[in-house]
């Protein structure tokens, strides 16, 4: 088949002068990895106003809410009404703001007719994503993510601190006011003054401590995909957030902030490998074949 991978933003779009601070796992890449290991013909571009997309079998649209990053709007827009089964897709945590966003551009009420795709762990629901579709389906990008080396030093070496990376501004303030007794190690927040390194040096970096935070989001609870807990569990750290995100995969994942800081040495270390031996995903059988199958769903759009 030919597919169409597009959206508004360089990840979307698969922009050759992509901006370095956006080098991090691209969801859409992943998509058109996984489409191409199933020997389809994929496009990863983006889109001019009034192009014929009819040789497409299918398109895949990237939604972001509407802001700088959004580069390619009006493409996007194009995709989505001139191909009426074309799927919204979604990579970015802040999916809620699309809809109020975007509805100068397109009513929210045509916009939720598509068939949405959200990246989510093998344990997610889409139904606490709150959002008013009707139809989203879930997929995990897990198995075709190829992780980046980290440095592995011996537990009793690491930094007793926390590493947060992380693009957001609210990131680093919902950090700062868990009043942790670790030092925390912030990288990524431009405007706290803080220096942005690529996506695989942070993780090699990841090696040096023993722990890694996950700031939460409003939607926390429905899964989302995050690659940082890959990421955590690759580099032998204990991954820490909130309970109600992290809660849901297992045990050992359901100590708070503060508990992780009073643990023992020795019992921090066993409860990071025992994160890591339990972050559930699925298989690459598994992704492909949900994949595959919506290339042959000839309704993914409602009348």
């Amino acid at each position: 088949m030919n597919i169409l991978i597009t959206g508004v933003t360089e990840t979307h779009t698969n922009h050759q002068n992509r901006a370095s601070s956006t080098k991090f796992v691209s969801i859409p890449e992943l998509m058109a990895k996984a489409f191409q290991q199933l020997d389809h013909d994929v496009d990863h571009r983006s889109v001019k106003v009034g192009e014929d997309l009819s040789r497409y079998h299918k398109v895949f649209v990237y939604l972001y809410p509407l802001d700088h990053n959004a580069l390619n709007p009006e493409g996007a827009l194009w995709a989505l009404e001139s191909r009426y089964d074309s799927y919204v897709c979604l990579d970015d945590w802040s999916f809620q703001k699309i809809l109020h966003t975007w509805e100068d551009k397109i009513a929210p009420e045509d916009l939720c007719k598509h068939t949405w795709l959200a990246p989510l762990f093998p344990w997610g629901d889409t139904a606490l994503m709150g959002l008013p579709v009707d139809d989203i389906r879930s997929w995990d990008p897990s198995p075709l993510c190829e992780l980046p080396a980290s440095h592995h030093m011996q537990w009793g070496k690491r930094k007793a601190e926390w590493y947060n990376a992380s693009l957001s501004k609210d990131a680093h303030e919902w950090a700062t006011s868990q009043n942790l007794s670790w030092p925390i190690h912030s990288i990524g927040g431009k405007s706290l003054g803080q220096p942005r390194i690529l996506e695989s040096e942070v993780v090699w970096q990841y090696g040096s401590y023993k722990g890694v935070l996950c700031p939460t989001y409003t939607h926390a609870g429905c899964g989302w995909w995050r690659v940082r807990y890959l990421h955590a569990a690759h580099a032998g750290c204990v991954l820490g957030g909130s309970h109600k995100e992290l809660g849901m995969m297992h045990d050992s994942y359901s100590h708070t902030l503060h508990e992780l800081e009073k643990m023992p040495d020795a019992e921090l270390e066993r409860i990071a490998a025992t994160q890591a031996t339990n972050l559930k995903t699925a298989t690459l059988e598994q992704t492909l074949t949900k994949l595959e199958g919506w290339l042959n769903d000839r309704n993914s759009r409602r009348a």
